[in-house]
């Protein structure tokens, strides 16, 4: 009961107007047995009930069979949902105002290094030139467009390099709990704490 109340106002002391744009989670390579399935689920049901826009998963495992196996565990849910593995880009989900995200084993490093080679072939070719490229350029050769306003690691104490570049002034989350016994106040806490954090960009 008490743990019902208590979710409950940490909802209610959520600030609709300053959620976080982007919210990205970090998995470890063991997390994903049948309950770390349904969590993530429960996940989804989270960022909904709260408004959340854009959630990004990162899974640091690229067996060949899991891509499959979470189409067609979420291809019922109502949210836009793409898996992204080293190769190709999957779709699943009914679609709906949640975008997800999900990254399995397609780690920062890599992402990173398929940009600049993009980038270098594209100076090859003459269609960009080498003093013009800045930020925005690499930016614009990044697979995910997204910058996390808060990056929650579940369960660790270090990050994985996934979005090294985008989550540069991204405001970290470290649960104490590991992801499959992650509960819906361990993620509005993390919500509810980078609301209350002054963002210095860097700065």
């Amino acid at each position: 009961m008490i743990h019902r109340i208590y979710e409950r106002l940490l909802q209610y002391r959520i600030l609709k107007a300053s959620l976080p744009r982007c919210v990205a989670v970090v998995l470890g390579s063991a997390d994903l047995s049948r309950e770390g399935l349904n969590r993530f689920c429960q996940l989804l049901d989270w960022s909904r009930s709260i408004g959340l826009s854009t959630l990004i998963l990162y899974v640091s495992d690229d067996r060949p069979r899991l891509c499959p196996i979470l189409k067609e565990f979420l291809a019922s849910y109502p949210a836009r949902i793409s898996l992204h593995t080293a190769d190709d880009v999957v779709i699943t989900g009914t679609g709906g105002s949640l975008k997800v995200d999900i990254s399995l084993g397609y780690g920062g490093k890599k992402e990173v290094v398929e940009a600049f080679r993009s980038i270098l072939r594209k100076v090859e070719e003459g269609s960009i030139e080498g003093d013009g490229i800045d930020e925005k350029t690499i930016e614009s050769h990044l697979r995910f467009s997204q910058k996390p306003d808060l990056v929650i690691r579940a369960g660790g104490k270090r990050l994985s390099d996934f979005m090294i570049w985008q989550a540069a002034y991204s405001e970290l989350y470290f649960t104490d709990v590991n992801w499959p016994a992650m509960r819906k106040i361990d993620f509005l806490r993390a919500i509810r704490d980078c609301q209350k954090r002054e963002r210095r960009f860097g700065r």
